[in-house]
């Protein structure tokens, strides 16, 4: 079964960024989008209750299955296909990190339950990983990301100059270049 995953970050939702747009690009191509809407604020975002949205579709998760994330939901998915052994395709992060911000006491604490350890095992559960992030992001810097490609052991990892944090804040409505992932 063709199928791909949407994952927003932290206080999103699926129909902000370049999401909705990837939504409708890769419906056309025949596979089945899940663009999920994760529980958010603080006191609702957690592992936990991202854990329970995606165990409900869990059945739909396969080999071939492709994940989009963005920003904390990268390092969200990493945590929870490794503690769920489960094998996925392809998995494209765009401004990963796994780390606190500092922006503000609200981020941090919707965050921190999805900080893990155990990057460096996803290779064993995703053959490709592919990483998308700026040198000028002014939420998670250049060397959270960089770290985060490293620790994955990234297949593939794209800088893009000036790109922000690759959200719709800076200009990214569309993305083509993440079409070719599929």
């Amino acid at each position: 079964m063709k199928n791909c995953f949407i994952l927003h970050g932290s206080f999103g939702s699926s129909q902000s960024n370049w999401f909705p747009w990837l939504e409708k690009e890769i419906s056309r191509g025949g596979y089945t989008v899940y663009n999920l809407d994760m529980p958010t604020g603080v006191g609702r975002q957690n592992f936990t209750n991202w854990e329970m949205v995606l165990d409900s579709l869990k059945r739909f998760i396969n080999e071939e299955t492709i994940f989009f994330c963005h920003s904390s939901s990268c390092v969200f998915l990493c945590k929870y296909l490794i503690k769920h052994k489960i094998k996925a395709g392809k998995v494209v992060f765009v401004a990963p990190f796994n780390h606190y911000l500092g922006i503000n006491e609200d981020y941090d604490d919707v965050n921190c339950t999805f900080f893990t350890n155990t990057l460096s095992q996803l290779k064993n559960f995703v053959p490709e990983r592919i990483c998308y992030f700026s040198n000028n992001d002014p939420y998670i810097g250049y060397d959270a990301p960089s770290a985060f490609a490293k620790d994955i052991e990234a297949t593939k990892i794209v800088e893009i100059k000036n790109g922000g944090h690759l959200n719709g804040e800076a200009g990214y409505t569309k993305f083509p270049e993440l079409l070719k992932y599929l």
